[in-house]
């Protein structure tokens, strides 16, 4: 709430708001005042007064767009725990008019606090001082009117990476879908991932761009993905539609030259939302092909907060339970040694998702299981972690 509410005073937004009502105040008195000649000379007057008033008090000019859509009680919540640090860029520069927060789920320019995953692009135009925003569902908010620099510009333009600049009746519909596929509203997406639903906003996109050119023009496009030299570029520096993602699996299966594992080297993905990609390819592939990609897929787990986390823990419950209990122990262990809670969490995860309890979990008393253990810090730290669970990818790009 801090957060929004600095930013509210800075924005001057306070300020004009108390205008609005005084300037509403005023034209209704004056109508009362001056009756009956009053009510024609500045009825009207009044009425416009009091709609730009509302109009005021609906909008969120501190989260521009979206909040109107989430509210600002859920914004608050949102933005209660965030922290904030300016943003330094690939080449050391700290700029500090553009600040990211400790999850990576907000980037706040000018005081003025902007979803990462929601935004589609940032159109900068004028020079530097002007800026168009228009989101994943196709909506153009029009000028933030920053009045920046360069520094600006570049670090923001970093930040969110190359955009495909599809159009905006194609955004929409692939908004629409991805929130059909989710089912959630504008409102309840506010508490949805929001690294999940920009990956699967992507993949529409690609999936109603990629059928424009024709069945023709569509297998032209699969024989050049699924080329070997071609694949591991692909699912490295881009989001895959389903269909691409589904060739590149039939590729693998019948392919003896081909093996998963060629593709399951965590820090080659580009970006975070790009691991998905992976994750779904070991998906599509099933049991036993995807065990080859194991290791992947619990480093997959490491970090609780990460776009792919809650589908790696579903690809490896997928797997035998004796096997999956044995390498879960093995690496509960090893997290247990480095003081790993964060990894750990994920492990305990992936135990309750296979309904097990982990040997570390049935050594500590029932009644403190979920309490921080002074004596090994262990339980205590993964059931928080787990409590933290969220978080969502820096740069998107399609």
């Amino acid at each position: 709430m801090w957060n929004y509410l600095k930013s509210y005073f800075k924005i001057g937004e306070l300020l004009k708001k108390i205008f609005w009502i005084v300037v509403s105040f005023a034209t209704v008195g004056g109508v009362f005042f001056s009756l009956p000649l009053g009510l024609f000379v500045l009825g009207p007057a009044a009425v416009a007064a009091i709609k730009h008033t509302a109009k005021k008090f609906t909008q969120d000019a501190v989260v521009p767009y979206w909040g109107e859509w989430f509210t600002r009680k859920e914004i608050f919540r949102l933005l209660s725990g965030e922290k904030f640090k300016p943003y330094v860029t690939s080449h050391g520069e700290t700029v500090r008019q553009v600040k990211v927060s400790s999850s990576g789920r907000w980037v706040c320019i000018k005081d003025r606090y902007y979803p990462l995953a929601l935004v589609k692009r940032f159109y900068f135009s004028g020079g530097v001082n002007k800026c168009n925003v228009c989101m994943i569902d196709g909506t153009d908010i029009g000028m933030q009117e920053w009045s920046g620099s360069s520094e600006i510009k570049d670090a923001v333009t970093e930040l969110m990476g190359t955009v495909a600049d599809y159009p905006k009746d194609l955004c929409k519909s692939a908004f629409d879908a991805a929130k059909a596929d989710m089912r959630v509203s504008y409102y309840k997406l506010a508490t949805a991932d929001w690294g999940e639903f920009r990956y699967l906003w992507e993949q529409k996109c690609r999936e109603l761009d990629f059928g424009k050119g024709g069945e023709k023009v569509g297998k032209k496009r699969i024989r050049k993905l699924t080329d070997p030299n071609n694949i591991k570029d692909s699912l490295y520096n881009k989001t895959l539609s389903e269909t691409e993602l589904d060739a590149i699996c039939n590729r693998i299966k019948f392919d003896k030259d081909l093996d998963v594992r060629a593709f399951s080297y965590l820090n080659r993905y580009q970006k975070d939302i790009y691991v998905l990609n992976g994750v779904k390819l070991c998906e599509k592939l099933g049991y036993p092909e995807n065990i080859k990609a194991e290791d992947f897929l619990f480093n997959c787990i490491r970090d609780i907060e990460k776009p792919y986390f809650d589908d790696a823990v579903r690809v490896l419950s997928g797997f035998p339970r004796e096997h999956l209990i044995s390498e879960i122990e093995r690496h509960v262990e090893m997290a247990h040694e480095k003081g790993d809670f964060v990894f750990g969490a994920g492990l305990l995860a992936l135990a309750r998702s296979i309904d097990y309890e982990i040997s570390l979990e049935r050594e500590t008393d029932e009644k403190v299981t979920n309490e921080v253990s002074e004596s090994s810090g262990t339980l205590g730290g993964l059931s928080e972690a787990v409590a933290q669970q969220g978080g969502v990818a820096v740069k998107f790009e399609l």
